[in-house]
């Protein structure tokens, strides 16, 4: 088989698994919009699942026209960048790459706020507020004191 028929197999599977992957991305966002923790659990590990088909996938044994081994990620970008009749589903497979890359760091965001008002809500349901002030009758933020001194939990 030529390299470039080799080359466009594995770049149909890597856009079919990342495609695959931003599917469980978006998925996983609206768990996470909705706080569907249940939902969230399965989503991981079929995000775990995703991304360990991903990192199996390995660039087999290939030689371009001048000699050059085609087996690393930038040798096989390269060839492919090269060659016309990849370069238009190599750069739709980095576009792909980018968007789960956007979509992960906006979950792992919303996993933050999410962390944050649990860890801020059971604060004040314990009566403790981590930067000693609470909200007064007219609504502003105020120092909690009790004989002249700050409390504290």
């Amino acid at each position: 088989m030529k390299n470039t028929q080799v080359c466009q197999t594995l770049i149909n599977a890597w856009l079919q698994d990342y495609q695959q992957l931003h599917d469980i991305l978006n998925s996983e966002q609206l768990a996470l919009e909705k706080r569907d923790f249940e939902r969230l659990e399965l989503i991981v590990r079929e995000k775990d699942r995703a991304i360990g088909k991903i990192t199996r996938h390995d660039i087999p044994p290939m030689v371009d026209h001048t000699g050059v081994q085609l087996n690393t990620l930038s040798s096989l970008q390269n060839f492919c960048e090269s060659h016309s009749d990849l370069n238009t589903t190599w750069c739709e497979l980095i576009e792909l790459v980018k968007k789960c890359r956007l979509k992960n760091e906006v979950n792992s965001r919303l996993v933050n706020l999410l962390n944050i008002s649990t860890r801020r809500t059971f604060n004040l349901i314990k009566g403790f507020d981590p930067d000693n002030n609470i909200y007064n009758a007219s609504g502003n933020r105020a120092t909690v004191r009790f004989n002249n001194n700050s409390i504290s939990a």
